[in-house]
């Protein structure tokens, strides 16, 4: 018997499963990453909006403003920054007194106070909540009088936790009007270049591998080269790492090698380093390292 044509006998067989567009999915998750990928960001809910009074006109006001009834600076930033929202209004809080609210100049310090650490730490000082603390520098205790624990210069200025304050703003900053002893202890050294120190201080020892010479002169030529934000810990160039690999690990094993170890104690007698290298096996690319500076860049800090 013959059929005229050849019936569906097979169908469509529904297995449940969706099949994404890999293309259009990394589109949809792009902000995600990109936020999670970072270390700072402030919400708008973490912030303090707490004020002795309200503005006359909170669309229009000012930074100047806020911090004259008594918002924290960088949450008063923060609150600026994303357009004055009316979704997040200011508050008024009647145990902020005209006494209370810190004068311009106490503000002007705690900023300074931030400002020197993340220039030459690389890092914010901490607030109340935080045990982890950062040695404070004595320049800013001796000679600067800022000599009260470091959580009040924070707490004076921030309602959260500064390190989700985005520091790269700091190098941004213009030294024209600063004060000449800030000016010279800045010239003393910044961050991620204290291990470059020894270089430029000290000759190495006399049976010092002759093949490390290389990585010795090259050591020394970043250290007496302009201080650059391409080697800052706050804004490193990616490139420095791949050049280089983790420079403050493979520096710390090249001291090891280059100099004797009493003359690693004097630099740590001396505070030209903060403590003795520990060797770090995993991290040996100074053995190949050029003498060439291919790291410093152009993007000078001073």
């Amino acid at each position: 018997m013959a059929f005229s044509s050849t019936p569906n006998v097979v169908g469509v067989p529904d297995f449940g499963l969706i099949h994404i567009n890999p293309l259009e999915t990394a589109k949809a998750f792009q902000s995600y990453l990109d936020t999670a990928s970072k270390l700072t960001g402030v919400s708008l809910d973490d912030i303090d909006r707490s004020v002795s009074s309200m503005p006359s006109e909170p669309s229009k006001v000012t930074l100047v403003d806020l911090l004259s009834v008594g918002m924290k600076l960088f949450d008063a930033v923060v609150w600026l920054t994303a357009g004055r929202p009316t979704t997040h209004p200011l508050r008024i809080d009647p145990a902020i007194t005209k006494e209370s609210i810190p004068s311009m100049h106490d503000v002007a310090r705690a900023v300074f106070y931030c400002y020197f650490m993340l220039v030459t730490q690389a890092r914010y000082p901490v607030s109340s909540n935080n045990t982890e603390r950062p040695r404070i520098p004595n320049f800013l205790k001796t000679i600067m009088g800022m000599d009260k624990e470091q959580h009040v210069y924070v707490d004076t200025i921030c309602s959260f936790e500064p390190q989700k304050f985005d520091p790269a703003w700091a190098r941004h900053v213009r030294f024209a009007g600063f004060g000449q002893e800030v000016m010279s202890r800045f010239g003393l050294g910044v961050a991620g270049y204290r291990l470059f120190g020894p270089f430029a201080l000290y000759a190495p020892k006399p049976d010092m591998d002759p093949s490390l010479r290389p990585a010795f002169e090259f050591a020394k030529k970043v250290a007496t080269a302009p201080s650059s934000w391409d080697i800052h810990p706050l804004t490193r160039n990616p490139n420095v790492l791949t050049a280089r690999g983790n420079l403050n690990k493979n520096l710390g094993n090249l001291i090891l090698e280059c100099f004797a170890d009493a003359t690693i104690d004097e630099m740590v007698q001396a505070k030209v380093l903060y403590a003795r290298p520990t060797r770090e096996p995993s991290h040996m690319r100074y053995k190949t390292w050029s003498e060439t500076d291919d790291i410093s860049g152009a993007s000078a800090i001073f």
